[in-house]
C-alpha cells in the first residue's frame, strides 16, 4: 500500500519545477507510505545544473534515472511505500527492469501475484518477492492486457522509456484504490489524492461548483468530478494511455458485461450455487491474508465481518487480532455479538470504546485527512487509528457484503419501489407533482428523511435510487445554493440500462458503482491510510462478485433470514445470535451526539459563504424537530469546514 505521484511531460523537457512538484506530492502523501520512498527522473534532465543541484540534496539510494533524450516526452515518477510484502529495500519504488526500460509505481495488493509469478517463469529472474515486480514483469509479457489478469486492489503507473516514451495508468475494477489526474497541453500530473495533485503547484486550485452541488445531492462527490475543476479521478476498471498525443482513457472491465457473460452458462442448482459461493469466499479470504506484517480484522458484530473472521482465523498460525468499536449507547453497540464471534474463534479481541467528547476532539484531524467532502468515514477513521495503535498495518473489512448479498432493505423491497414508479409513470405530470408534494409534506411525520419523495415526479430507476440514497432533494439543493430550477441541472447520473433482474438488480449495480465506490471505498481508503493502515476487502474479489450477482434472485432472498446465500454458504461458521436479529449498520450514535453539540455545529454551518443562511437554519430546525436525518445538518457542517480550507489539506495529521 503506497502513494504514487508523477508528472508526464507531453511537450518540452523535464524541468526543476516538475521534479519539485513530484517531491511535494510525495511529502503530501507520507501517511500513505511512511516506510520508504523513491524518485525516478530522466537521465538527460538529471544532468541539467538546476536539477542536478536539487538531486544532490537527496539520498542517492532513493533516486533512479532512465536513459532519455532531452527532447522526447518523459516522466518524473515517485512513490511512497507502506511495506507489506518483502519489506526490504528490494521493494523500493519506482521499480525498474534490469535494462531500465520499464518502470512502475504501484499502490495496492495483487492477491494472485504468486500464481502470476509462476506463470511468468524462472523465479531467478526476479530481484524481489514483491507483487510490484510481478506486475512490472507481467507488463513486459502481457502488455496493456495486464490489468485483466490481476485479482486485487490497485492503482499503478507503468512507464516505458523506449522506444516510444509512454505511460499506462490503471485502476482496479471497483475503484478500491484511488488515482487522480490533471492534464494541460504541456503535461499530465497524477497522484493518489486530490490534495497531493494540488500540492504539486502545477494545477490551479479552482473550486468546482458542480461537485459541491452533487455532494449536497448524494453525500459524496461522484466521478468524473472532484471539488477541483482541473482534477479528475481515473474511473474504476479503466486504464489511461499517456504519450506525446496526451491522455486517453479506456475501459478494460465492466461489471454488467461480466455478469451477463456468466449468465450464458446454464444456471446452477441451489446446492451448487451455495458450494461455489463458499469456495470463492474461502479462496478470497485466504488470498487476502498474504502479508509480511501483522494482520487483523474489523469485527462489527454483523454477518459480513463475522464470516471473514470465521474463515481467516483457522488459516493463521496465531490468533487473529479483531477490533470492535463500542459505545455507552447500548442501542447502537454491537459489542455483545462481536464478542460471541471472537470467543468462538479465539481471537485476540480488542474493544475500542468511543464517547462523543473524544470523537469530536478528533474532528480537526479527520477533516485534515478528508480528501473530498463526505458524510461518512468517521467510523473508519476511529477504528483505523485503533488498528495502528494495536500494531496492525493491515486489516480485513466486511465492506461489500451488503451490496453483493442484498443486505439493504431497499434492494429486498425493490418490487414495491418498482410498483411505485410504474404507478407514478401512469399519471399525468401534474398529478405526479401533486402526489410527490403530498408525500414530501406528510412523510416526515412517518420517518425523517423521506421528503426525497419529490424524486418520484420523474419515476425512473435513477430517481427511485435517489429516493433511498439521496441526501437533499432537488428543491432543498436549490434553496441551499440559491439556484433557480433551470440552474440546478439534471440528476447526478442517468438511469442504468434495463437488466434481466429488473429494479432489484439495477439498484444493486447503482449501490456498487455509487454508494460503495464513491463513498464507502473512498472513505475507507482515505481514513485508513491517514493512519498508514491498509484496509482489505475480501468480498470485492471480482470472481466472487460476478458469481453472486449472476445467480437467480431466489437464491438471495428469504422472508425469514437476511443474506440467505451467505448464511447457507457459512451456516456452520456463524453463531445464530449474530444473524437472527435486526440489522445494525456500522455507524455512530450521531443524532444523539449532534443534538448535544447542536449550537456549536449549527454556528459553524452558518459561516458558509456558499449556502443560503435561511436554508441552513431550516435544515437544522428540521433536525431539531426530528424531521431531518442527522446526515443532512452534518453535511452542511462538513461543507462549511471544507469551504474554510480545513478539509482538502494535502498533508493529513495522523
Amino acid at each position: 500500500m503506497c502513494g504514487i505521484a508523477g508528472v508526464f511531460r507531453i511537450t518540452g523537457s523535464v524541468t526543476a519545477e516538475d521534479v519539485c512538484a513530484v517531491l511535494r506530492m510525495l511529502d503530501a502523501q507520507i501517511h500513505r507510505g511512511p516506510d520508504d520512498w523513491g524518485l525516478l527522473v530522466p537521465s538527460a534532465a538529471a544532468e541539467k545544473p538546476d536539477i542536478r543541484s536539487l538531486l544532490e540534496r537527496l539520498d542517492p539510494a532513493h533516486v533512479s534515472t532512465y536513459p532519455s533524450a532531452s527532447s522526447a516526452p518523459a516522466v518524473v515518477l515517485g512513490a511512497r511505500r507502506l511495506s507489506i510484502i518483502d519489506r526490504s529495500s528490494r521493494g523500493r519504488m519506482p521499480m525498474g527492469t534490469d535494462d531500465a526500460r520499464q518502470w512502475i509505481a504501484f499502490n495496492g495488493e495483487i492477491y494472485n501475484f504468486r500464481e502470476l509469478r509462476s506463470e511468468l517463469g524462472d523465479a531467478a529472474a526476479f530481484n524481489s518477492a514483491t507483487d510490484t515486480e510481478v506486475l512490472l514483469r507481467g507488463w513486459e509479457v502481457w502488455g496493456d492486457a495486464t490489468p485483466e489478469r490481476l485479482r486485487g486492489m490497485f492503482a499503478f503507473a507503468l512507464f516505458e522509456a523506449t522506444p516510444r516514451p509512454r505511460l499506462l495508468l490503471g485502476r482496479d475494477r471497483f475503484g478500491i484504490k484511488p488515482l487522480y489526474t490533471s492534464e494541460d497541453r504541456a503535461r499530465v500530473v497524477f497522484a493518489s489524492e486530490v490534495g497531493a495533485v494540488l500540492r504539486s503547484g502545477l494545477v490551479p486550485s479552482e473550486t468546482n461548483p458542480e461537485a459541491l452541488r452533487r455532494f449536497l445531492e448524494l453525500g459524496n462527490v461522484p466521478p468524473p468530478l472532484t471539488t477541483m475543476k482541473d482534477v479528475r479521478p481515473l474511473p474504476a476498471g479503466h486504464v489511461a494511455h499517456v504519450d506525446a498525443s496526451g491522455l486517453r482513457q479506456a475501459r478494460y472491465w465492466d461489471l454488467g458485461e461480466a455478469v451477463e457473460a456468466a449468465r450464458e452458462s446454464p444456471p446452477p442448482s441451489r446446492a451448487e450455487a451455495v458450494a461455489l459461493t463458499r469456495a470463492l469466499i474461502e479462496e478470497s479470504v485466504r488470498l487476502h491474508l498474504v502479508s509480511d506484517v501483522p494482520l487483523g480484522a474489523f469485527l462489527s458484530g454483523g454477518i459480513d465481518s463475522a464470516s471473514i473472521v470465521a474463515l481467516a482465523s483457522p488459516e493463521l498460525q496465531r490468533p487473529l487480532t479483531t477490533l470492535t468499536v463500542t459505545f455507552d449507547e447500548a442501542d447502537v453497540s454491537e459489542a455483545r455479538y462481536a464478542r460471541l464471534v471472537a470467543e468462538k474463534y479465539g481471537t485476540d479481541h480488542r474493544e475500542v470504546r468511543l464517547e462523543a467528547g473524544a470523537v469530536f476532539d478528533e474532528l480537526p484531524r479527520v477533516f485534515d485527512a478528508m480528501d473530498q467532502p463526505t458524510v461518512d468515514g468517521l467510523n473508519i477513521w476511529c477504528v483505523s487509528r485503533a488498528a495502528r495503535e494495536a500494531g496492525l498495518p493491515v486489516v480485513l473489512s466486511g465492506l461489500g457484503g451488503d451490496e453483493i448479498f442484498w443486505g439493504y432493505r431497499h434492494v429486498r423491497f425493490a418490487g414495491a419501489l418498482a410498483g411505485a414508479c410504474r404507478f407514478m409513470a401512469s399519471l399525468p405530470r401534474s398529478a405526479r407533482r401533486r402526489l410527490a408534494r403530498l408525500a414530501a409534506a406528510s412523510a416526515p411525520l412517518l420517518r425523517p428523511g423521506l421528503d426525497r419523495a419529490a424524486y418520484l415526479e420523474t419515476p425512473t430507476t435513477a430517481s427511485a435510487y435517489l429516493l433511498v440514497r439521496g441526501l437533499f432533494a432537488p428543491a432543498q439543493v436549490r434553496r441551499l445554493l440559491g439556484l433557480s430550477p433551470d440552474e440546478l441541472g439534471p440528476a447526478p447520473f442517468p438511469s442504468p440500462p434495463p437488466t434481466p433482474g429488473g429494479m432489484r438488480e439495477a439498484l444493486t449495480r447503482l449501490d456498487i458503482s455509487h454508494y460503495l465506490g464513491n463513498q464507502l471505498l473512498r472513505d475507507g481508503d482515505v481514513m485508513s491510510m491517514a493512519h498508514s493502515v491498509e484496509m482489505r476487502v475480501p468480498y470485492l474479489d471480482h470472481r466472487l462478485v460476478v458469481h453472486v450477482l449472476s445467480l437467480p434472485a431466489r437464491f438471495k432472498l428469504d422472508r425469514e433470514r437476511p443474506k440467505p446465500l451467505l448464511l447457507d454458504a457459512l451456516a456452520d461458521r456463524i453463531p445464530r445470535a449474530v444473524w437472527d436479529r435486526p440489522k445494525m449498520g456500522f455507524t455512530f450514535p450521531m443524532a444523539r451526539w449532534m443534538r448535544e453539540r447542536a449550537p456549536e455545529l449549527r454556528a459553524t454551518s452558518l459561516e458558509s459563504k456558499l449556502l443560503d443562511r435561511r436554508a441552513i437554519e431550516r435544515v437544522w430546525d428540521g433536525f431539531r424537530r426530528g424531521r431531518d436525518h442527522w446526515s443532512r445538518p452534518w453535511a452542511l457542517y462538513v461543507l462549511s469546514k471544507f469551504e474554510a480550507g480545513v478539509t482538502g489539506s494535502a498533508s493529513p495529521a495522523g
